[in-house]
């Protein structure tokens, strides 16, 4: 066999076996993956073929992105009005009082999957067993800082006529604020995302079930039910994501940390933003007779692993913002529930920062008593 004629017949040889790599692969995505290695590893089309709403988020005019209305994955489901749990009156009730849990991923109840048992639902039902009329709306979003709780609250909150507002923040802002140099931190936060829309398919390599798999897993594509396809990209001062990258592949500090430690970088960028998307929230609430509860962030140190919580660096930065919190209540008058002294324990975490149903349960039973003596 000539040269020519084995080169040819290899080509030929290895186009077969992509392709039966490639059949085999889709044959295992869809009747063979569990959901979810469906869900990280399928493209648009297909999430959309089986789930018809398949994302948790969608793009917003105004807070970039937010809940998707409609979304419904086992026992968790937004309602139309895109917040977690059951349908909702926009009009309030004659005689109830309302309770708005705003936040990012820990109000939202990441990590937990039955609607029942996330802290504002749990918080409803404590209550009600006590006899008060109440809802507690959970409006919480995964990634949210207080600069989308803000825009939320001027936005979409205030329609629902709350008669009181827990605010819940701390890591979102601090890894908001790994961007780097200092001049890229800005209040709209276009220094740490760019916000488009990456709801298309994408590209042909990522039409390949058998590629776009091994693009997931190698790290060089986010998967296409990925949040950062509907938030955006970041950009090109987030360091974040490298942060992220480096800690768990264990080269922390190389590239822009090894002149810039991140402890540098946080203390740098420091709270002001932090501390004046609070003092406006407060401002607003007060204005439009809203009762304010502001509590500081809880977290375990017990999962140094963790790449984001585990450092001790972001760590000092969730304690610092916790600061503000505490001076911010004393400032304007509000109401402060601390808990971070009690909520420390590692089973009440799945990760460090997210709460499980027995931390979500402790925190209820902190939280019930202030709204009994005021109700």
């Amino acid at each position: 066999m000539t040269r020519r004629r084995k080169l040819l017949f290899s080509l030929v040889a290895l186009t077969i076996a992509l392709l039966l790599f490639e059949l085999g692969t889709k044959a295992w995505l869809h009747w063979v993956a569990d959901e979810d290695a469906f869900r990280r590893y399928a493209s648009i089309s297909q999430l959309r073929a089986r789930y018809g709403v398949f994302d948790r988020y969608r793009s917003h005019r105004h807070l970039g992105f937010a809940l998707a209305p409609g979304f419904v994955q086992g026992d968790t489901r937004h309602n139309s009005l895109g917040f977690r749990g059951e349908e909702l009156a926009i009009d309030k009730p004659e005689g109830t009082t309302r309770i708005v849990c705003c936040g990012g991923s820990t109000t939202y109840g990441f990590g937990v999957h039955n609607d029942d048992l996330t802290m504002p639902k749990l918080l409803q039902f404590v209550l009600r067993e006590q006899g008060r009329q109440v809802e507690v709306i959970n409006a919480g979003c995964p990634g949210w800082t207080t600069f989308e709780t803000l825009i939320n609250f001027e936005s979409r909150v205030l329609d629902l006529d709350p008669d009181f507002v827990v605010v819940y923040h701390g890591i979102n802002d601090v890894l908001a604020r790994m961007v780097w140099p200092p001049e890229a931190l800005r209040g709209d936060q276009s220094g740490w995302l760019v916000r488009e829309h990456h709801l298309a398919e994408a590209s042909w390599a990522e039409r390949s079930d058998l590629l776009r798999i091994l693009l997931i897993r190698g790290g060089m594509i986010e998967p296409h039910g990925s949040m950062l396809r509907v938030i955006g990209d970041r950009a090109d001062s987030n360091q974040t994501f490298e942060f992220r990258r480096q800690r768990l592949g264990g080269t922390y500090p190389e590239g822009v940390f090894a002149e810039v430690p991140i402890e540098r970088m946080l203390q740098q960028n420091g709270t002001r933003l932090f501390r004046r998307n609070l003092e406006s929230l407060i401002a607003v609430a007060k204005r439009h007779g809203v009762q304010v509860l502001l509590m500081p962030f809880a977290y375990s140190k017990e999962f140094p692993d963790k790449p984001n919580i585990g450092h001790p660096a972001v760590q000092a930065a969730i304690d610092a913002g916790n600061d503000v919190v505490r001076e911010l209540a004393r400032e304007h008058a509000v109401g402060l529930l601390d808990l971070t002294g009690e909520l420390t324990e590692k089973a009440m975490y799945t990760d460090g920062e997210h709460f499980t149903v027995y931390g979500n349960g402790k925190r209820v039973e902190r939280m019930a008593p202030w709204f009994l003596e005021r109700l």
